[in-house]
């Protein structure tokens, strides 16, 4: 039993031979692994270490206003933390049943009949917190929420009266289950008094706020649930009280993590732009507004390399220095391009803080290819982790973050993939521990034009709880339409029916400025222009037939390139590239002006192991970058990973027809830099690959498919392309930035595309067919992503986790691991390859039928043979695959 001092100092003892009906001296919690000495952790003792936790995390300001916006109140009341923290000391009560001491049953559905029969409640002593609820409804719905620590509550069905597990809290063999959960009553009732004092507001029922505070539970279990010696060890006889050690034991453990930057802040020193972007560098029109513009939400918007990266950090900073943030989470929209703009961050990180030992670990958040601060990890069995450069305790805990996807937004600053923001808005499990680790922090979504609208419905949730907590949003984008802008804005706190009235129509759209930044104010959306780059470029476009010959796009190419011109090809698939890539090798067998890394032809694309993606990367931006070291043409192939976050620069375009606002972020990459320019490349051309007509197109959505060249699959919607192509004609010149609103405007808005496809249909029926698949595709995805969203509106206890929820979020990949690495087409060992879902469609993950060849290795996984080699990975049965 739980009595006196006992309580406080615990009892941690070794228990010999923990056999059938084997009884510690009271209640555990936690049991050492099996390959350790039998010993326990009371239930006390970890309820105070989880508890503590709560209280440190309770402690932050900002946590404190994020749930008080969220109860609807300026500032949370002290009463309302004691009480939140009591129920945090209280999240194990279940684990008091039978079955659980016994080591033959759970703790969560079991603790459900304590929740619904009073016979039980009352002598558990629960009934004691129904005063400090509106009524007895919502003090049973805040104990289901405390009994969801581990992700998520039981499932509906096993909620309630006959659940079967009231026999689990009868007394038996002189030990008392109910007693023993009234006893962590009256332990909190010794330590928290204030918390069961009859005066004061009840607790808020809002569902919000308790979607938060669970999230905070959950990361509280995680953190007082690690028994290291610099967290949590199981308790001793003869120690000092356990919540008198504890308390202390969660402050260093939120410092060393960085949830308590406060240390961090202290150490900064004064904010300048050129600590961001680097000496001698001065702030544009446009990053200056950025830093001190209105919040909680703004859109920068922006042409490709004018610094918005630079724009987000300062703004950053500001923040971080006056309080507003505790931390960055920067989310990009690729794996690939996340895993480029970590060196970027980490070099403004150095600069930012340059103290070593004050500055935050820069995290990168990419699931099977984390790491921190430059090193990587490797998982281990028993969820251990070993780092590459073998760090000291105090290192490895400043990089516990970066050891699981699930504690990546714990990061003081992280750099990752959108979709490991989203996972904090759909029905996955501890999907509310992340949304509250992300409310931090500044949540900067770069590239937020690349989402379609699935993901953008997912975002629109995301902010709703982000925002409605009062945290900090920055939207980068080089073109954002007026309708995504207007859903960013406002689709969080907007029904259907207002924000449709909210849209602008296309002539305002138009008058829009651009460069510019967006916020709302008073509830409508507030554009200010600001000067960019303040550099123009006269692109000129010129349509071109080969989208279908390979051959012929490889030798327009090699013909500039061996004029003297840097050429990037961007094809919309990895198939269409990689043909591409081999037809350029059949043009000049020699390899003269194409692309190489370690003396073998190569392209860059997603579908590379990350060793082989580094050096990839690195070898890009060395041959077409700002200070590229190599002299004279050459050509490089890829897809859209070279239109994100590398900092290239070619002397001339060949690009697949692409949507407008996809095209110029492409042209972004186009005489970026201002350097000589080769002959016949003076001024920046970009040739656009375009199909005779949309017949294969339609003909396939006829047919419920896709076309060729990632029209109707990669870029789904057809009638964008055909406004895209109208755009260009028989040729045209595009000013950039100046032209850059309209001609997104032209190809994107609603009454624009509604324009083209009632002309389009009076010569062909086929698109009207293709307007409404488009309308009803756009209304499916928004209602697929409905029914995977949180609903912050919705009790937490309704909450169930789907697990197919994060389907889309890339959840499905398979990453292989291999225990005797093989050798990659460049000479180094690949240890990992992530395959993507619609390339093993039927999830297999065990490979065989390994080869070893000079050009890299083959492998089967299921009924599908894979090759990867210089040009990545693909099927073996055709180079030609998305």
């Amino acid at each position: 039993m739980l009595r006196g001092e006992s309580v406080l100092g615990g009892k941690g003892v070794d228990i010999i031979g923990m056999g059938a009906g084997w009884r510690t001296p009271e209640p555990w919690a936690k049991l050492a692994p099996r390959d350790r000495p039998r010993s326990w952790h009371p239930l006390a003792a970890h309820a105070h270490d989880v508890a503590a936790c709560a209280a440190a995390l309770l402690a932050r300001p900002l946590t404190g206003l994020h749930l008080a916006r969220l109860a609807g109140v300026d500032a949370l009341p002290p009463l309302w933390r004691d009480r939140l923290v009591v129920l945090a000391f209280l999240h194990d009560f279940g684990k008091a049943n039978h079955a659980f001491q016994e080591r033959r049953g759970g703790h969560i559905t079991e603790a459900l009949p304590l929740l619904t029969t009073t016979d039980l409640a009352e002598p558990a002593g629960l009934t004691l917190l129904d005063g400090w609820f509106t009524d007895t409804k919502a003090a049973v719905a805040a104990l289901a929420t405390v009994l969801a620590h581990h992700g998520a509550p039981p499932p509906p069905a096993r909620t309630g009266r006959g659940s079967g597990h009231a026999r689990e809290w009868q007394a038996k063999d002189g030990y008392e289950p109910l007693r023993a959960v009234r006893d962590l009553i009256d332990e909190a009732r010794r330590c928290w008094p204030a918390a069961f004092a009859t005066a004061g507001a009840p607790l808020p029922e809002a569902p919000a706020f308790w979607h938060a505070f669970l999230g905070l539970l959950q990361l509280s279990d995680w953190l007082g649930s690690d028994p290291a010696p610099d967290a949590f060890p199981f308790a001793e006889a003869g120690e000092a009280p356990r919540n008198v050690r504890a308390r202390p034991i969660a402050a260093r453990l939120l410092e060393r993590l960085g949830l308590d930057a406060d240390r961090l802040r202290r150490a900064m020193p004064a904010v300048g732009f050129a600590a961001v972007a680097g000496e001698g560098l001065a702030a544009r029109p446009i990053q200056a507004a950025a830093v001190h513009a209105a919040g909680p939400i703004v859109v920068l918007e922006s042409e490709t390399g004018s610094g918005k990266t630079e724009s987000a950090l300062y703004r950053f900073a500001h923040l971080f220095q006056e309080g507003r943030v505790d931390g960055l989470y920067f989310a990009l929209p690729t794996r690939l391009a996340a895993s480029q703009m970590v060196a970027r961050v980490q070099q403004a990180v150095a600069r930012l803080f340059p103290d070593p030992e004050n500055r935050p670990v820069v995290v990168r958040a990419v699931p099977g290819d984390a790491g921190a601060d430059g090193h990587g990890l490797q998982r281990l069995p028993e969820f251990a982790v070993q780092w590459d450069d073998d760090p000291d305790a105090g290192e490895r805990r400043r990089r516990w973050a970066a050891e699981g996807p699930k504690r990546f937004l714990a990061a003081t600053i992280a750099v990752g993939t959108i979709d490991q923001a989203l996972l904090g808005a759909v029905r996955v499990k501890h999907a509310q521990m992340r949304s509250f680790c992300l409310v931090r922090t500044l949540l900067v979504v770069d590239e937020v034009h690349a989402s379609g609208r699935y993901m953008t419905r997912i975002l629109e949730n995301l902010l709703a709880q982000h925002l409605g907590a009062g945290g900090e949003a920055l939207l980068l984008s080089a073109t954002l339409g007026a309708e995504a802008r207007t859903r960013l804005l406002l689709g969080y706190r907007m029904d259907a029916q207002r924000l449709a009235r909210a849209m602008p129509t296309q002539e305002q759209a138009l008058a829009v400025a651009y460069p510019a930044i967006s916020s709302v104010r008073d509830g409508r959306i507030v554009t200010t222009g600001h000067a960019g780059s303040a550099r123009e470029k006269a692109v000129e476009m010129e349509p071109a037939a080969h989208i279908g010959d390979a051959a012929a796009v490889a030798a327009r190419a090699l013909a500039a390139a061996e004029a003297g011109a840097r050429v990037l090809v961007i094809r919309n698939t990895v198939g269409d590239a990689v043909a591409t890539r081999a037809a350029l090798a059949q043009c000049a067998p020699d390899g003269h002006a194409q692309f190489h890394l370690q003396g073998i032809g190569t392209l860059h694309h997603s579908r590379f192991a990350r060793e082989d993606r580094r050096r990839l990367d690195a070898e890009v931006e060395a041959q077409f970058g700002r200070d590229a070291a190599r002299q004279g043409g050459l050509v490089l192939v890829g897809t859209q990973t070279l239109e994100i976050s590398l900092d290239i620069d070619a002397d001339l375009l060949i690009t697949d027809l692409c949507p407008a606002d996809v095209l110029l972020q492409r042209i972004g990459r186009l005489h970026r830099h201002a350097r000589p320019r080769p002959a016949g490349c003076e001024a920046p051309r970009c040739a656009v690959l375009m199909p005779d007509d949309f017949e294969a197109g339609l003909k396939a959505l006829a047919r419920g498919g896709g076309g060729p060249h990632g029209h109707g699959t990669v870029y789904e919607d057809l009638l964008v392309l055909e406004a895209t192509r109208r755009l260009i004609g028989e040729g045209a010149q595009w000013v950039i930035p100046r032209m850059n609103r309209a001609l997104v405007e032209q190809a994107t808005h609603p009454q624009a595309i509604a324009a083209l496809a009632e002309a389009l249909a009076a010569d062909d029926p086929r698109w009207a067919e293709a307007a409404l698949q488009r309308d009803g595709r756009g209304a499916a995805e928004r209602m697929a992503a409905n029914t995977v969203i949180v609903a912050w509106n919705a009790a937490v206890w309704t909450f169930q986790p789907d697990e197919n929820a994060a389907t889309r979020l890339g959840s499905k990949d398979v990453e292989l691991r291999f225990d005797d690495a093989p050798t990659g087409a460049f000479g180094a060992p690949v240890s990992r390859l992530v395959i993507p879902h619609h390339l093993n469609p039927s999830g297999a993950f065990e490979p065989d039928a390994f080869v070893q060849t000079r050009s890299g290795f083959t492998f089967r996984l299921g009924d599908t043979a894979f090759v990867y080699d210089q040009f990545g990975l693909r099927r073996a049965e055709t180079q030609r695959n998305r």
